[in-house]
């Protein structure tokens, strides 16, 4: 159970914390006096992190459900993920999504339903495989969604404090350093979006060609012929000893 709830803090924390540190980085270049925290006692301190620590999760569990709404709810994402694994299942019918293509959503349930009803079907060792690393691929897009709207919310955090301060002064050494925060973010923000597409990519391809040996019985004859194997052999350890 500790490790199931650890791995959720991480997944939903690195967005949150990303997005503290860029924005504690962008108000110590421009408030260093408030910004610092050199008054503190270690106690005061430890308190601190701490509290950051719970906000950076709250914070990254809010981006992902903004990730989510964008991305799936208030777009068609999930018409173009299901077309291109049409595109790339032989046998469509058996996808069961015909007549509802103008409910992108629900042809897409329809579609997950088909994949988890398959996994029910296959045998046990290559179920959890085949889940494991759907779950590894699913996991990891998502990670990624929600690690972009937390560098796309520092990018703008960054930016409110560059121009909140041009008016006052000329450009200076603080803006440098904030154009140069927004020279990093845009590096890792491109970056993280190019691991984005690969992994989403990745995904799209393991689920199709699942499809295609799910469809054509390859996992249902390997498992048989395997239980026919156990079964002969059983048999066989039970048949008495001369």
């Amino acid at each position: 159970m500790l490790n199931f709830e650890t791995k959720y803090l991480i997944r939903w924390g690195i967005p949150g914390w990303v997005f503290i540190v860029f924005s504690y980085i962008s108000i110590l270049i421009y408030e260093r006096e408030s910004a610092f925290i050199k008054d503190f006692t270690v106690t005061q301190l430890l308190g601190i992190l701490i509290s950051l620590g719970f906000v950076g999760v709250v914070i990254g569990y809010l981006m992902h459900q903004i990730y989510f709404s964008i991305k799936w709810i208030y777009s068609k994402q999930s018409s173009k993920i299901l077309k291109q694994i049409t595109d790339l299942v032989t046998d469509k019918e058996k996808l069961g999504t015909e007549g509802q293509e103008f409910d992108h959503h629900k042809a897409y349930f329809m579609m997950e339903f088909q994949w988890q009803k398959q996994l029910v079907l296959t045998g046990k060792d290559n179920r959890e495989y085949i889940a494991d690393r759907y779950r590894y691929l699913l996991t990891t897009v998502h990670a990624l969604g929600a690690l972009i709207v937390s560098l796309s919310a520092s990018i703008l955090v960054t930016v409110i404090f560059l121009f909140s301060h041009l008016p006052k002064n000329s450009w200076s050494g603080d803006d440098s350093s904030a154009l140069g925060i927004l020279f990093l973010l845009g590096f890792l923000i491109i970056s993280v979006f190019r691991l984005f597409q690969y992994y989403s990519e990745n995904l799209i391809f393991f689920q199709a060609n699942f499809f295609n040996s799910f469809f054509a019985g390859d996992f249902k004859k390997k498992d048989s012929c395997r239980e026919r194997i156990e079964i002969g052999s059983d048999s066989s350890s039970n048949a008495p000893q001369q």
